[in-house]
């Protein structure tokens, strides 16, 4: 998708109105995604802190990678910015099904497959931060039969409700990860 957002740059309307901006609560609200991400993204790192044997590559290697987000970002906006997507649940499905209608049953298979990899990632670096042999299938069976239960809610209204609610934990653990580095 991202190859086709660059592709598109030509095509950029540059009158775009970006309507979330008028919002006096943008501030709030975009550090609130950036806490709700941070939920999402410690467990993972908590996980690698064991394999990561060179630190000193650490810095090139978060260069490397806000760059290659950047660049994707970027496209994905591209992409986006000439399609109407202010009332559409998963804009970029939207995108490609309009722009690119040949390729949506490919890039579907691709959510899907990012969809459960993230989960699976998730779920195993949560289980082993929080359980022991003792709990570790009561904790999965709980979050299986959770994520059953919350995909009933439908994804615009789960990502409405809560991701406020997981970007103030987030914050919380942001804070408690700068407290124990201080110490």
């Amino acid at each position: 998708m991202e190859l086709y957002g660059f592709l598109n740059i030509n095509k950029l309307n540059t009158g775009i109105e970006i309507n979330t901006l008028s919002n006096e609560n943008w501030i709030l609200k975009s550090v609130l995604y950036a806490s709700y991400n941070c939920v999402l993204v410690i467990p993972i790192l908590v996980t690698l802190n064991d394999t990561i044997k060179n630190k000193a590559n650490i810095g090139l290697i978060s260069i490397l990678i806000v760059l290659i987000m950047a660049f994707l970002l970027i496209t994905v906006f591209v992409l986006l910015a000439n399609v109407g997507i202010s009332h559409v649940e998963m804009p970029a499905v939207y995108a490609i099904e309009k722009t690119y209608p040949k390729l949506r049953w490919i890039y579907g298979t691709i959510i899907l497959v990012s969809i459960f990899t993230t989960a699976i990632s998730l779920g195993i670096s949560f289980l082993k931060n929080v359980s022991n042999e003792k709990n570790y299938k009561k904790i999965s069976i709980i979050i299986c039969l959770t994520s059953v239960l919350f995909s009933k809610i439908g994804f615009a209204n789960l990502v409405n409700k809560l991701y406020p609610l997981m970007g103030i934990i987030g914050m919380i653990q942001i804070v408690q990860i700068l407290i124990k580095t201080k110490k």
